[in-house]
């Protein structure tokens, strides 16, 4: 019992570190390798070409990120239209990116053992006079990157 005791205790915890650092070590010297291939090669990112943004027709969700066990909001984020996908499959992609982006955050939040429920807003109005874009409850979101509303 005393070395089966000593084996869970000091070995295996030492054991586990170190298939640990060196599964890290090969998954980083794989990505190095591949990207230095990628570099010698000429190989770079492409500029994907966009097309023009309706806002009439796309409009950014807003996913709100509450607490669940006192109805605090957390944190709310935009998420905008896809617009390196074709017309005719935006409102797919978009559809994707906003599951995509509420399983990142989900995912987050259970590590940190957060309470939290989403609300989904997409029904986001454009509102010219304030250039913010106006929620279904009235709270408004500006977008820009210089200035936060």
């Amino acid at each position: 019992m005393e070395v089966r005791g000593f084996y869970q205790r000091r070995v295996l915890p030492i054991w586990r570190a170190f298939a640990l650092a060196v599964g890290d070590f090969l998954e980083e010297a794989a990505f190095r390798v591949v990207l230095a291939s990628c570099v010698i090669a000429g190989r770079m990112p492409r500029q994907v070409e966009k097309r023009r943004w309706n806002r009439a027709l796309e409009t950014p969700v807003l996913v709100d990120v509450f607490d669940w066990t006192d109805e605090r909001r957390i944190f709310s984020v935009l998420v905008w239209p896809p617009l390196e996908s074709e017309a005719h499959d935006a409102n797919y992609v978009r559809h994707q990116r906003v599951d995509e982006v509420k399983k990142a955050i989900a995912k987050g939040a259970t590590e940190k053992a957060w309470a939290t429920r989403f609300e989904t807003d997409y029904g986001l109005k454009w509102d010219s006079e304030r250039e913010v874009w106006t929620a279904s409850d009235g709270f408004a979101f500006d977008g820009s990157r210089e200035r936060l509303s």
